[in-house]
């Protein structure tokens, strides 16, 4: 069965990677073609899925770190310019199903966490009630007070920040079961398979497909 390759790019400042996997290491090589390396998979000691942002859009971000404290991370969308994202979720979706494969063969004790830190949910949420209030006041005070209908721009404004609250509001990260991971479902389509990153990460609380 041939293997999956995983082009990724998280941010602007960070360069376009290809991840591989060959049950020993996890591989990557960047977009210029000379910069490569690789993360023995006997080190990693946490993966972790979260839902993140991509844009306007949501994302599942799968972050492996070991005991040194060095972290990869990659996504179900990659960055592809200024407020652009690509959806990847089925690329993303068979190499997490081999990473985790590959995992199990290894003889270290690895923690697979569900859930974003708290302190990233803390801040984002925070961020989405900031925008909520604000846009809320400025609303109030146009269209309320001084009758003006510009302030009926600042809805989307306050429907985006009750949004991003709901998205991240603070819980705290579970233990989930690899095994999940490793088998796709029984008889999902091709359609199914292709689902975007926000589709995948569209059930609050869990970046478990559905």
């Amino acid at each position: 069965m041939p293997r999956t390759t995983l082009i990724d790019r998280r941010n602007a400042g960070t360069p376009q990677r290809a991840y591989s996997l060959d049950g020993k290491f996890l591989h990557w090589q960047e977009e210029d073609g000379e910069t490569d390396g690789n993360l023995p998979l006997d080190r990693v000691r946490q993966v972790r899925l979260a839902v993140e942002m991509a844009g306007r859009e949501s994302q599942v971000v799968c972050r492996m770190s070991t005991e040194d404290g060095t972290e990869i991370a990659f996504g179900s969308m990659r960055w592809a310019g200024v407020g652009l994202w690509e959806a990847n979720a089925r690329d993303f979706r068979d190499f997490l199903a081999e990473l985790h494969r590959d995992l199990a063969e290894q003889a270290g004790p690895v923690r697979y966490i569900e859930g974003a830190s708290m302190a990233f949910l803390v801040i984002m949420a925070g961020l989405g009630g900031v925008l909520a209030l604000v846009g809320a006041g400025f609303f109030a005070k146009l269209f309320l007070v001084d009758e003006n209908a510009i302030g009926l721009v600042l809805i989307p404004a306050i429907a985006l920040g009750l949004w991003l609250m709901r998205l991240f509001w603070p819980r705290a990260a579970k233990d989930y079961d690899p095994a999940r991971y490793i088998e796709a479902p029984a008889g999902e389509s091709a359609a199914q398979a292709d689902e975007s990153g926000a589709n995948v990460a569209e059930k609050e609380g869990s970046v478990t497909t559905r």
